[in-house]
């Protein structure tokens, strides 16, 4: 762990100017300070403070009404975001810059139940108590447009033109000429951030583009989506181009954000076991139990917005009902156990417009619960599992609105007890104030495609 004074040499010998300290509030988004140097050494272990209000409000600043939490003041208080020293970086782009990621808490130091970066260590240090540790790797999928942000913002974003060929073919190789100076520049500053990324590819809408994260920690591999997020948008903008993570954003495919990710002990890989059914161990055997068990109430973070539930279709590659099953990928869950080095499960529900940290907490929370139980998995579906019918002769249909899921969420009674009464009640609150806002301000839950209201909302802060 890096300590004050080595901080202090790491900016002496790089000729920082400035730090960018930036927290992670409750929609994923980045918000912090730019300090001098000295400044950021002066609160390096007590953190900078900013407005509670920032995380009780939605993305566009309306006061989230009607809730509130322990750790809100009654006026308008301070929180804190304490540097994660190990997280100081140079920026990829800006000479005489560094950055460096944030954990939220009170004034006192105690972590926010609504930061993620804390709830992803509190989670992964209860599984180290165990013996378990985790690796975790993003799909990140994300569309290209022409023209500028602020282009596209002056038009209301009317006349999109996705930056591409217009296909529905996944891995289009006659389209990466058009996008490999974009995506080269996104990987060159990766590798001088440290985020290790392992492939990218045309996916299947106009301009849209997969990248593959290599796999980490769970708390580095949700970081990394964050840094890929807003790095993404530097080199857009810089390119007179935008791009965005909204889950839907045109009539074609949206974007999604699949989460793989593995268990590993003290001798290695626990996920494999060539002694049991299908290869699958014991351990892995409940965790996944505990993954599907409170899979209803894992949708309310895969998919977090109304926006989110526009790409929940049948045929559209996004899981419409509660399965699992071996190297399905119609499937929710899909677990693949081939080899002991490459043995690991994939959550295929994520949007793109997921809270990467909020989305690795709730996998925890379900793996965890199945260990303390013991539970068993349901019957593995070995059919094509995409739009499937409703009824008791199928599996259960996964929640269908921002409402149904916050109240899977609320009635599942393991993910509160692994995340916590405050978090679930707030994070609740949070997207119920999202659905009041789409409702009353401009949304239109009939519309075949996302409104003006929702690319106004989320195609920047996405």
């Amino acid at each position: 762990m890096m300590t004050t004074q080595e901080a202090a040499a790491f900016l002496d010998e790089h000729r920082v100017r400035r730090v960018r300290v930036q927290g992670i509030q409750h929609d994923g988004l980045l918000v912090g300070k730019v300090l001098s140097p000295q400044a950021f050494l002066d609160i390096a272990t007590t953190g900078i403070g900013i407005a509670d209000y920032t995380f009780g409000t939605d993305r566009v600043g309306e006061p989230a009404v009607g809730f509130t939490a322990p750790w809100r003041s009654t006026v308008i208080g301070d929180v804190h975001l304490v540097p994660d020293l190990d997280t100081l970086r140079l920026d990829a782009a800006t000479e005489g810059l560094a950055v460096v990621l944030a954990n939220a808490t009170d004034v006192d130091g105690e972590p926010l139940p609504i930061c993620g970066r804390s709830l992803v260590s509190r989670l992964s240090a209860d599984l180290a108590n165990r013996g378990i540790f985790t690796r975790f790797a993003f799909e990140i999928e994300g569309q290209f447009f022409d023209g500028s942000f602020g282009e596209n913002h002056a038009a209301n974003y009317a006349e999109l033109r996705p930056f591409g060929v217009p296909s529905h073919l996944p891995y289009l190789a006659q389209d990466m000429h058009r996008l490999d100076p974009i995506m080269s520049e996104v990987c060159h500053r990766l590798d001088a951030l440290g985020v290790p990324w392992e492939a990218w590819n045309a996916e299947a809408a106009a301009g849209q583009f997969e990248l593959n994260l290599a796999p980490d920690t769970a708390l580095n591999a949700a970081d990394h989506v964050v840094v890929v997020r807003q790095v993404c948008k530097e080199v857009a903008y810089e390119q007179d181009l935008s791009v965005t993570f909204m889950a839907r954003i045109t009539p074609d495919y949206g974007n999604g954000l699949h989460i793989h990710h593995s268990l590993v002990g003290e001798d290695g890989p626990l996920v494999f076991d060539d002694g049991r059914p299908h290869n699958l161990s014991e351990t892995a055997t409940h965790w996944l139990g505990g993954l599907m068990a409170t899979l209803e109430g894992t949708a309310s973070f895969m998919a977090p917005t109304p926006n989110s539930f526009r790409r929940v279709e049948g045929f559209k590659a996004v899981p419409t009902h509660a399965t699992w099953d071996f190297d399905n990928k119609s499937a929710a869950v899909r677990v693949l156990a081939r080899s002991r080095s490459s043995a690991r499960f994939e959550q295929r529900m994520g949007a793109g417009d997921m809270h990467p940290h909020m989305g690795a907490a709730a996998l925890l929370a379900g793996g965890i619960a199945g260990l303390d139980e013991q539970l068993q998995p349901p019957e593995r579906f070995t059919k094509m599992a995409w739009g499937l019918p409703d009824g008791d002769a199928y599996p259960t249909a996964l929640p269908r609105s921002i409402t149904q899921a916050a109240e899977a969420l609320s009635a599942d009674k393991r993910l509160r007890r692994v995340l916590g009464d405050d978090l679930v009640d707030y994070w609740i609150g949070l997207r119920r104030a999202e659905w009041l806002s789409f409702h009353t301000t401009g949304g239109d839950i009939t519309a075949e495609g996302p409104t003006a209201w929702e690319l106004a909302r989320y195609f920047e802060t996405l």
